[in-house]
């Protein structure tokens, strides 16, 4: 059904809960789930001051993201999951809806990370803007979702 299953992480947990639901889509098919972070630079803003601080610091985010991606990777490739990695610099959800058209992707896989209120209308929902955003199916995996899904399969 599904041969590219996108799932965006930013390195917390709240982000690894679509992780079981992309891996339960792709159980008994050959997809290959793909690991995206998009690393936004501070610095990127400020293209001159990349001159006067070390290479290793403007691209510390980046290596940050391949490294905690890769572990990822690597949990799910021990539970014999098809699963690659990529990091992009830039704001996420142009890097996630460029990334997405590119690879041409069957599924973007997504937890939401459940703001309201005010906190939600001053840092809007990146997965919810994304899902209009994009030509590929979105499903978004809320806040609590996950434990709710284990505890009725335990059932």
């Amino acid at each position: 059904m599904y041969s590219k299953i996108l799932v965006p992480l930013d390195g917390s947990p709240l982000s690894e809960k679509a992780l079981e639901h992309a891996a339960e889509l792709a159980q008994g098919t050959d997809a290959e789930i793909i690991l995206l972070e998009a690393v936004q630079d501070s610095l990127a803003a400020v293209p001159e001051a990349r001159y006067r601080v070390p290479v290793r610091q403007v691209y510390s985010g980046a290596l940050r993201g391949i490294k905690y991606l890769e572990e990822v990777a690597a949990r799910m490739r021990r539970e014999g999951w098809k699963v690659r990695c990529d990091v992009l610099e830039g704001d996420p959800r142009d890097a996630i809806l460029a990334f997405a058209r590119r690879e041409k992707v069957d599924l973007i896989v997504m937890s939401t990370h459940g703001h309201a209120g005010l906190k939600r209308k001053v840092l809007g929902c990146l997965a919810e803007k994304l899902a209009f955003v994009t030509n590929a199916p979105v499903m978004l995996v809320k806040r609590g979702v996950a434990q709710i899904h284990q505890a009725a399969k335990a059932a």
